[in-house]
């Protein structure tokens, strides 16, 4: 178990995030891929990523196994994944270098203290010209094969996650905001305790706040990240979305290029967008409007009728309600015959 303590400073300070971008889930896309425990969740995934990049035969893949590495901290948040990778070009080689050390002492601290971390014995990214351009590269080739076909879902999940934990804070307050994280978060103040069992950490954010980020690919141990080189900076706590093999499903499942157009066969042009809609992340109705560029009233006209049909399912978060896709609207969806709950 890891604890974060605020004091009320921190708290004035602490704010939720949209994403850190789509370079932010290609770190945490290669620490997954590691990963032998998410394979009932992004199984499918996983194979597909093994078979098309070179990260399995790349030893700069060991950089990112169990979270060691902290690169968010040195490209910053970024909306595109050029703009991300520019950043890591340009980032200084006393930040990327202290960041390297940290990953060495982490690991031998919380994972193997004997095993020697393959980072420290490949290339220099951050001294030498080409073994950064290496770097960089690796990651643009495992981006567009992991997390470019799924980008669209991914945003449009994390966007929704985040416009219900922001709509709790701003009508509630922070406190009820750390009150209502998924599962595995708990706020007893003024500590928040992610996870169970032993105490394997306590985290003091000595007046600098909490940036929480949501995250597709985050399944790592609990840990934070901050940056070495600017002591003022808030510490950063990522949290996963995906929580079931349904939510892995939606997002890591590109339909078949003709499905659609059977859907609008089989629903109607509006209401087929609508699911599709859906199906890029849950949504609350005034999203759902905004996607398919409808009136509210429009938009929960359609949302009523594929609820009806067992197509989505509608719950309260806070004030607002929120739709996603049941196994039967993501079967039909993926041009499957029939619901599975099979892994990704």
């Amino acid at each position: 178990m890891l604890r974060i303590h605020f004091t009320s400073e921190d708290l004035v300070r602490t704010r939720i995030s949209t994403t850190w971008g789509p370079l932010g889930e290609t770190f945490f896309g290669l620490m997954t891929l590691q990963q032998p425990n998410a394979g009932a969740m992004f199984g499918g995934w996983r194979r597909r990523a093994n078979h098309e990049s070179v990260a399995p035969a790349h030893p700069a893949s060991e950089l990112f196994r169990e979270a060691a590495l902290d690169l968010f901290t040195v490209t910053g948040q970024a909306e595109s994944v050029d703009a991300g990778l520019e950043a890591l070009r340009a980032a200084s080689a006393d930040h990327l270098q202290a960041e390297l050390v940290s990953a060495v002492e982490s690991r031998a601290r919380y994972w193997d203290r004997t095993t020697p971390w393959a980072g420290t014995a490949w290339g220099d990214p951050a001294h030498d010209r080409e073994d950064r351009r290496e770097l960089v590269d690796f990651l643009a080739d495992f981006h567009r094969v992991a997390v470019a076909p799924y980008w669209p879902r991914i945003e449009a999940r994390l966007r929704a996650e985040h416009t219900g934990h922001a709509r709790t804070f701003a009508e509630h307050g922070v406190e009820a905001m750390l009150a209502g994280l998924p599962p595995g978060f708990r706020w007893r103040s003024p500590v928040l305790e992610i996870g169970r069992g032993p105490v394997v950490g306590d985290v003091k954010l000595d007046g600098r706040g909490l940036l929480l980020v949501p995250s597709a690919f985050c399944r790592t141990r609990a840990m934070t990240y901050n940056s070495l080189v600017d002591d003022q900076s808030p510490v950063i706590l990522f949290m996963p979305v995906v929580r079931t093999v349904s939510d892995a499903a939606a997002l890591l499942t590109v339909p078949g290029s003709g499905t659609l157009k059977r859907l609008v066969a089989l629903l109607g042009r509006t209401r087929a967008h609508a699911l599709d809609a859906i199906g890029h992340g849950p949504c609350t109705t005034g999203q759902l409007a905004e996607r398919l560029a409808a009136s509210p009233a429009t938009a929960s006209e359609h949302a009523t009728v594929l609820r009806e049909a067992g197509l989505i399912a509608t719950t309260r978060h806070g004030s607002a309600v929120l739709h996603a896709l049941t196994p039967l609207g993501e079967a039909l969806l993926n041009g499957e015959s029939t619901p599975s709950g099979r892994g990704v």
